[in-house]
């Protein structure tokens, strides 16, 4: 297993390198402006085209090993027979092949600017084709009240899903605001599958395989030659994967492949990344302003004003979520009631945002009068 993580992950680098040095050619580039854009070098916005491409292969690979029964033969050991024979193949080909088309409008989004509503319909017509043809939907929300499980009507299901998934979607899109932020809450995300399925599929792997050179190149760590942005096109492909992977794993029938998936548990597995949309969503309908607009409100933003660098900023912000991450997966593995789990979610929420404001302004203040005193 080992052996096929490493080999995917050096295609995974080769495909990033090529995409990347093919988008410099064409100046495919995010260019500094020095205000809400403040890296110092214009980066090429490869990283999703190389993610998503870079993902599809490995799925289509791994897809003929099971289907032409090669892991014997190869000496491979995929772990995703223990998901069982009813996985439901044919919903996550849709989920995956909507990607495709997602990433290919963001992706001419990011190159000429459409609209967005361009965006947006995009968003909602993959979310309804994906409940229409996989067949799955947010119909089972378990037993959030304490008395029995909450079961949705199909079309209130329809649409709440809908708004879930194109909600999860800009969500991820909001929090690529610094290096590695994005990139760390993917991870946490697809960490979170893993434990709550309680098994590492091949599917995971080739997912981490994808997404690793980006957050290698993204932060720096290959020097700033090679630095590479994710783009809107990629951040919303990978904000449709893992909203339409929980949906899957929390509306699973007992048995098939997982077994007690939660839907409230999926919530703490991108805690941070909602916590910071609904509160930006929040703050801007209270300012009567799009909540498409940009603004200074993501939790990243008031550490960078508080005077922070980036690095110590990901840092803070990458423990805040792994602390909201591992609390709420106690909470599963302890098999707490979802009413409680659901109750701390909000409560977190409630904190942060009719607190952070406040702890912010008496931070900056602190800040100012030293500077003043010097």
């Amino acid at each position: 297993m080992f052996s096929f993580f490493l080999l995917f992950l050096l295609v995974g680098f080769i495909i990033h390198l090529l995409i990347r040095h093919f988008f410099k050619k064409r100046n495919f580039v995010d260019v500094p402006d020095g205000v809400k854009k403040q890296h110092r070098m214009a980066v090429p916005i490869s990283g999703g085209l190389s993610f998503g491409l870079s993902y599809l292969i490995f799925v289509f690979v791994c897809l003929l090993i099971f289907y032409f029964d090669l892991s014997d033969s190869l000496n491979i050991q995929l772990p995703l027979i223990g998901y069982g024979s009813n996985f439901p193949f044919f919903a996550f080909i849709i989920l995956l092949l909507l990607s495709l088309v997602l990433l290919i409008i963001c992706l001419i989004d990011d190159l000429v600017s459409l609209p967005v509503w361009v965006r947006l319909f995009a968003q909602i017509s993959c979310s309804v084709l994906f409940i229409q043809l996989g067949g799955v939907s947010l119909i089972n929300l378990g037993s959030l009240l304490g008395g029995g499980e909450i079961i949705l009507d199909e079309y209130l299901a329809f649409i709440f899903t809908i708004f879930c998934i194109v909600g999860v979607i800009n969500a991820f899109n909001w929090i690529d605001g610094i290096d590695g932020f994005f990139g760390s809450q993917v991870l946490i995300a697809i960490m979170g599958m893993m434990i709550l399925s309680g098994r590492i599929s091949i599917f995971h792997i080739a997912f981490l395989s994808a997404i690793s050179p980006y957050v290698v190149m993204n932060l720096g760590l290959m020097g700033d030659k090679f630095k590479v942005f994710i783009g809107d096109h990629g951040a919303m492909m990978i904000g449709f994967l893992i909203a339409g992977s929980f949906v899957l794993l929390s509306q699973a029938d007992e048995g098939i492949y997982v077994e007690g998936v939660r839907p409230v548990d999926t919530l703490w597995c991108i805690g941070l990344v909602l916590l910071n949309a609904l509160r930006v969503i929040w703050k801007r309908l209270i300012k009567k302003t799009s909540i498409f607009s940009s603004d200074r409100e993501h939790i990243h933003h008031y550490f960078l004003d508080l005077g922070y660098s980036t690095g110590k900023t990901l840092i803070i912000v990458s423990s805040v979520s792994l602390i909201i991450f591992s609390s709420g997966i106690a909470l599963a593995l302890l098999n707490v009631p979802e009413w409680i789990s659901l109750l701390s979610f909000l409560g977190i929420f409630i904190f942060w945002n009719f607190f952070s404001k406040t702890i912010y302004n008496k931070l900056m203040k602190q800040r100012e009068s030293l500077q003043s005193s010097k």
